[in-house]
């Protein structure tokens, strides 16, 4: 069989995670599969990476910070017994260098900013990949690293770069049928036509894994991570949440963009497009089974299989008389916000068409009123249009199933639980594929509502 294996950042957090990564490759190998490792920066090292960035930009950088981060990857080299490796010891050293370097060579909050800022990040997978190449090597897996830099192409959209697919499956081939040694991969990373550094955005190692799976054309994608798969539900907001099986694409990818932080969702496509299985697998409890990902999934009775939330987002309510038959009203609000890069997570419309409500980042609140009050202008001053109405503190939740598409009366059922528990909903949005019931709470409940609901769907089948 041949696999994609990928380790995040949790599973490469420290000396002795590392050592389990090499016995999971070591395994794995011995069972006679063809595998390619794809590798994150280790635990927090993109973090402190961004926060130097924004330190230098805003002038309030220290050489310190720098330095702690350097040490801990030396302290890892000398844990895990590297620190008489001459040729990692040089270019650890020049890595080192380098990163000083183009730290001082940062051009500002200029428009050069972002591609600076790709450059700085790509160290933490260049050291993290030469580490375990290293480690490899060292117990005698003929290992060696290979830049995605070099395969991977993208666009200039620094921070979260769009991958041209083709371009890269015709590189990432070539190059693997040149080099016959295990390839240890930078996650996150590619490179525009120019050869300069773009990054996949966060966790877009995800992404790598699944990129270099449907180009190699594998059997299996796997994702070590810190947890026994796809939970039902955040373990920070229940008990007991309980790793899901099996989930298809589509569930996987409802779950990821209401929240759910295991896998990426764009990491989805690649693989979805070529039907390769993607399982969810714990560095740590490497015996479990995990979570498989693929196209299609006995049902088994279930109606849902998860529950997902987005915290801290913002409510925008646009309303008035002069919208109700108005054709192209809602085409220029999201128009407006799409020119801009606003991506809404949540629409909801009355029949009546009198208001439409949506949800956005709230960071992004600001910026999006201030886009709408431009495009609605003469409809406001005529009073077609209300003034955007705001609210804050909330979150968005989402109930995730295919088995919701079979099942009359789920939505019933879903309000019923949270009217029981006394939780206003702010707003409601059902996804024409009916596997998805996302609604908006505040802040305050959203933990209350998972709970009342994880116990309705998921508890009582288990006692």
């Amino acid at each position: 069989m041949k696999k994609i294996l990928k380790f995040g950042g949790s599973s490469v957090g420290n000396a002795e995670r590392l050592k389990k990564v090499v016995s999971i490759i070591e395994k794995t190998l011995d069972e006679n599969h063809e595998i390619y490792v794809v590798v994150s920066a280790f635990q927090g090292v993109t973090d402190s990476l961004i926060k130097i960035s924004l330190d230098v930009r805003d002038g309030k950088y220290e050489e310190k910070s720098l330095l702690t981060l350097l040490s801990r990857h030396e302290d890892i080299i000398m844990e895990v017994g590297l620190d008489s490796d001459a040729e990692l010891g040089v270019i650890f050293r020049k890595y080192s260098t380098d990163l000083k370097e183009l730290l001082l060579r940062c051009p500002g909050a200029s428009v050069d900013f972002n591609m600076w800022k790709d450059e700085v990040l790509s160290f933490g997978e260049l050291l993290s990949v030469r580490i375990l190449s290293a480690l490899l090597r060292s117990r005698q897996t003929d290992a060696e690293l290979l830049d995605a830099r070099k395969v991977v192409i993208t666009d200039s959209n620094y921070g979260n770069a769009y991958v041209h697919y083709q371009k890269s499956y015709d590189r990432i081939r070539e190059y693997v049928s040149n080099h016959g040694r295990l390839q240890i991969i930078t996650g996150f990373l590619g490179a525009n036509e120019y050869g300069k550094g773009t990054t996949l955005g966060r966790s877009g190692s995800d992404y790598s894994a699944s990129i270099f799976g449907a180009a190699l054309n594998v059997d299996q994608i796997e994702i070590w991570t810190d947890v026994d798969g796809m939970l039902t539900a955040n373990p920070e907001f229940v008990n007991q949440p309980i790793s899901i099986p099996e989930l298809t694409y589509e569930e996987a990818m409802e779950l990821a963009h209401a929240g759910a932080k295991v896998i990426f969702p764009p990491a989805m496509i690649p693989a979805l497009y070529k039907q390769i299985p993607i399982v969810v697998k714990n560095t740590f409890r490497p015996e479990l089974p995990g979570t498989r990902i693929a196209q299609n999934r006995k049902l088994q009775g279930q109606i849902t299989v998860g529950l997902s939330s987005v915290s801290h987002v913002t409510l925008l309510r646009m309303q008035g008389a002069g919208m109700v038959g108005v054709k192209g009203i809602n085409a220029r609000l999201f128009t407006c916000l799409a020119d801009k890069g606003i991506s809404v997570m949540l629409v909801s419309q009355a029949f009546s068409e009198h208001s439409t409500c949506f949800a956005v980042k709230p960071e992004e609140t600001d910026l999006a009123m201030m886009l709408i009050d431009d495009e609605f202008e003469k409809e406001l001053k005529a009073k077609y249009i209300e003034p955007l109405r705001v609210e804050s503190d909330l979150s968005l939740v989402a109930v995730v199933g295919e088995g919701m598409q079979y099942t009359p009366g789920i939505a019933g059922l879903v309000f019923q639980v949270l009217g029981r528990e006394k939780i206003n909903v702010e707003a409601i949005a059902q996804g024409s594929s009916r596997r998805n019931i996302s609604f908006i709470v505040k802040d305050s409940e959203a933990q209350q509502a998972i709970q009342a609901l994880h116990r309705i769907f998921f508890e009582k089948s288990k006692s």
